[in-house]
This record gives structure tokens, C-alpha cells and sequence, in this order.
């Protein structure tokens, strides 16, 4: 007759197998994972820190995906067609999709810092309204195309849009619909910051 196996984790007389570390264990991962989550609201692309600058409203839109920050022109020119930039960085993304099936018109978000000419910053300027105690909340990433020697007055974001001719393309163009939410002109850097949202059918 073969000796009856010894266990290899033997219990205690009258006490059961504990459950308790592998629980405490799982709920400390959780806990982790969810202030993780609370910590990055802005996408994949801010896993890294997102810089700060006090000149700036908070930046609050949010995404499912990725958010970078291209170089281009075409983003502001065709969607505000008498700006005329010259140079220009822009953030944009789609707003995250709400629960149940996803909208077959998609809902975006614009921002981004331009350098345009000394005529469109002159009629910008008369919408000013003579609050300037933050500029537009742009992403993070676009801080470093606004010098800090920039001033910058506040647009009335009515004005902005009647000038820059926003309501030149409607939801189902190629670019979609476009409205601006808030606008600040630099009449010494011939700088622009704008934000705003769009529908593209």
C-alpha cells in the first residue's frame, strides 16, 4: 500500500483556505486601472504628461482615439474660407460616440493656433471684446505655437464667424459644417487661436 500524498500547501486544522488575498489583490488592481482612466481623459496620445500654460482656458473636449497635432493650412482656410492663413497647426478629432449604435453623422471638435495676414487680424479686432484674462482652450499640444510676447484680444465668436464666412459649407461638403466656439487675434504676431465644432454628414 502505497503512503497517502501530503498536499503541498497543507491547511491549518479548522480554519478553510482563505480567499481573501487574491480578492484584496483584484481590488487593488482595480482601483489602479481606475485612477488610470480618471488621470487620461484625452486620448492614447496623452499617456505622456500634457504641458501647462496658465494663459490658457482648460482644454475640455474629449475623444475615443488618438489626438495629434498636424501642420497644415487646409483645416482652417476651407473650413473659415476668408482667413487666409499662412501657416497654421491644428488639433482635431471626432467627439466620443454616445451609447447604442453610432451616429451616421459624425461630431468633431477643432482647435488650433494660425498665422494669418494683418488685414483679417484688422477686422477680427473690431469684435473684440475687450475681455482678455484667458486665451481659447486649445490642446495642450498646441501651446508652443503661441510666443509669450504674443497679446492677443478676445473675438466675439459671432463676429468671428461672420467674418471668416463659417457658414460656406454645410454638414455634407467634403469638410462638414463648421462654427466657431471662441477666437483670440494677435495684431503684433498676426496670430489667431480659435476653437469650434462641426457635423460632417
Amino acid at each position: 500500500m502505497s503512503p497517502q500524498r501530503r498536499p503541498l500547501f497543507p491547511r491549518r486544522p479548522g480554519k478553510p483556505a482563505s480567499v481573501k488575498t487574491p480578492l484584496r489583490l483584484i481590488v487593488t488592481l482595480g482601483a489602479v486601472v481606475a485612477l488610470t482612466a480618471a488621470c487620461n481623459p484625452f486620448g492614447a496620445l496623452s499617456r505622456g504628461r500634457l504641458p501647462e500654460d496658465p494663459r490658457f482656458a482648460e482644454f475640455t473636449y474629449k475623444t475615443d482615439g488618438e489626438i495629434k497635432v498636424q501642420e497644415r493650412t487646409d483645416s482652417f482656410n476651407i473650413r473659415m474660407p476668408a482667413m487666409g492663413a499662412t501657416e497654421g497647426h491644428v488639433a482635431t478629432a471626432n467627439f466620443p460616440e454616445g451609447r447604442g449604435l453610432p451616429s451616421p453623422d459624425h461630431h468633431f471638435w477643432v482647435t488650433g493656433v494660425a498665422t494669418v495676414a494683418p488685414e483679417s487680424i484688422q477686422k477680427l479686432s473690431e469684435g473684440a471684446t475687450g475681455n482678455n484674462t484667458l486665451l481659447p482652450g486649445i490642446y495642450p499640444g498646441l501651446y508652443q505655437y503661441v510666443p509669450q510676447d504674443c497679446h492677443f484680444v478676445t473675438i466675439l465668436a459671432e463676429h468671428a464667424n461672420t467674418v471668416l464666412q463659417t457658414k460656406a459649407n454645410d454638414m455634407y461638403s467634403d469638410w462638414g459644417s463648421f462654427t466657431i466656439t471662441d477666437f483670440a487675434a494677435s495684431a503684433d504676431c498676426n496670430l489667431i487661436i480659435v476653437t469650434g465644432e462641426g457635423i460632417r454628414g
